[in-house]
This record gives structure tokens, C-alpha cells and sequence, in this order.
């Protein structure tokens, strides 16, 4: 795959990596202004910024920014004496300049149902920056569903098991009934998917029934990363009004924020 198509990858949010663009050089150094190349978190690289010692401390670069993940300008020296910029200990002469952009990929959301809830929340997760997957065991209400990234037919009791499922991705259950909400938190629960969030779309009465039902299968589960019932008390009973809710609360978990009003914030 050509790097340009690795490039788009990293655009469309499938893949984190860093892209290293030389945007300046001065001198003869091994390198032309435009060259490109591609970091991921493993050190391995596609593309070129000129290869040798500035290719190396470039990587380095690159995966610091991993770290920070804040976008920087990073001059390179290429002479052997002391001059502008980073030494790299070459003789090629002149400096060259590097710009280091940090692509996240999109957050994985899993939701379950496809019924009117679960077309809501498609409907305006998709405006933001979640890579989206409906479950469904109804062929004909997946089949209105446009805006997904993917979508699955599948008994909810083997939901997801040829897919490849992303560590610390968000999953929402609103299934059509709640025997099937209470298979798929199980599910979830007894897999290797280590989700950073749950979300059942539920009554608070039945909450207790539910842990309990669970925590038959799952000895002491982890129910800080479950919301039950989902969303934010934001008030609405539409099904874009309960999507609102239950995405609210899914930025506020990912963000780390704490629901206040802003003008509440210091």
C-alpha cells in the first residue's frame, strides 16, 4: 500500500500515527522539501524524510508526539559544526524543518438495536468522530440504517464474534427486548473486549435484577463502566431526545468532564 493510501487511513480516523512532512531545507541535506513518512506507536515507519541519523531522531520525534499528541515544528541541524536547529551530527550541510501531525483514530462505538433509538443515535453520532457498528438479528431494521460504519446480522447471543472488537470502545444496548439486554451485558462482561463504557437503555427498577442476573456469570464485575440506565438526565422521551441524553453522557465519559453548565466551570 502506497503512502498516500496510509495517509488517508490515518484522515479517516482508522489508525493513530504520526505524520512527519519536511516543509523546509536549507543546503544540500539528503532530503526535498515535501518528503513524507508516516510513525505508528510500534516505531515502524512508511515513507521517507531523507533516511539516515535525520530519519532516526525524526522517529524518536514522532513518537514523543504519540505521548503528547500536540502537533510541532522541529528544525534538524545537518552540518557537523554547531548552527540552528537539532544536531544530528551530518555533513551534508544546511538545516531542515519537520512538521509533526498527530492523527487519533476515531472511537469505536458498538451499538445494539437498530430500532428507533439505536437510528437516532447513528443518525448524530455519525456528525462526530465515532467509527460506528449496529447489531442487529433483524435484517429488514438494519437495512434502514445508511449512515453506519458497519453493520451486523447476527443472533445477539453471538454478537460480534467474527468481528474484531477494540479495546476501550463505548457499547449501547437498546435492544427490542430486555431479555436481549441482559444477553448482550453479559456478553460483553464475559468477553476479552475490555470496554471503557456501557450503556443499557433501561428502568431503574430493573437495574437490580439485571446486576444481579450478571453478576451470576460474572463474579464481582466492574459496574463503574456501567450505566443503567444510560444518558444524562437532560430531559426528552423521543428517541433523538433519549440519543441526546445517551451522547451526552458518552462525551462527558470520554472527555473526563464533569456535566456541569459551563458557566458553572472555573
Amino acid at each position: 500500500m502506497g503512502i498516500f493510501k496510509k495517509i488517508m487511513e490515518l484522515e479517516q480516523g482508522q489508525k493513530a500515527g504520526v505524520l512527519v512532512t519536511v516543509v523546509d531545507k536549507k543546503g544540500s541535506g539528503p532530503t526535498e522539501t515535501g518528503s513524507r513518512m508516516l510513525v505508528y506507536s510500534n516505531g515502524k515507519t512508511a515513507g521517507t524524510v531523507g533516511g539516515g541519523e535525520l530519519e532516526k531522531l525524526a522517529t524518536e520525534k514522532a513518537l514523543e508526539v504519540f505521548e503528547s499528541r500536540e502537533n510541532c515544528l522541529q528544525e534538524y541541524n545537518l552540518e557537523e559544526n554547531d548552527g540552528m536547529g537539532q544536531p544530528t551530527e551530518m555533513i551534508c550541510g544546511g538545516t531542515a524543518q519537520l512538521f509533526f501531525e498527530y492523527f487519533a483514530p476515531k472511537t469505536n462505538i458498538y451499538i445494539f438495536g437498530g430500532g428507533h433509538i439505536g437510528q437516532a443515535l447513528v443518525y448524530h453520532l455519525k456528525k462526530l468522530d465515532y467509527k460506528i457498528t449496529v447489531i442487529d438479528d433483524r435484517r429488514e431494521v438494519l437495512n434502514k440504517i445508511k449512515a453506519a460504519d458497519n453493520l451486523v446480522h447476527d443472533e445477539f447471543e453471538n454478537a460480534l464474534e467474527n468481528e474484531k472488537v477494540v479495546p476501550d470502545s463505548f457499547f449501547i444496548i437498546a435492544t427490542y427486548q430486555h431479555k436481549y439486554d441482559g444477553v448482550v451485558l453479559n456478553r460483553i462482561y464475559k468477553s476479552s473486549w475490555n470496554p471503557r463504557y456501557i450503556g443499557m437503555v433501561s428502568s431503574r427498577h430493573k437495574r437490580k435484577t439485571i446486576y444481579e442476573n450478571l453478576q451470576k456469570e460474572v463474579p464481582n464485575p466492574d459496574l463503574d463502566i456501567c450505566y443503567l440506565p444510560v444518558g444524562l438526565d437532560i430531559g426528552g422521551s423521543s428517541p433523538h431526545e433519549i440519543a441526546l441524553s445517551i451522547i451526552s453522557e458518552i462525551q462527558k465519559v470520554k472527555y473526563e468532564k464533569s456535566g456541569k453548565h459551563l458557566r458553572d466551570v472555573n
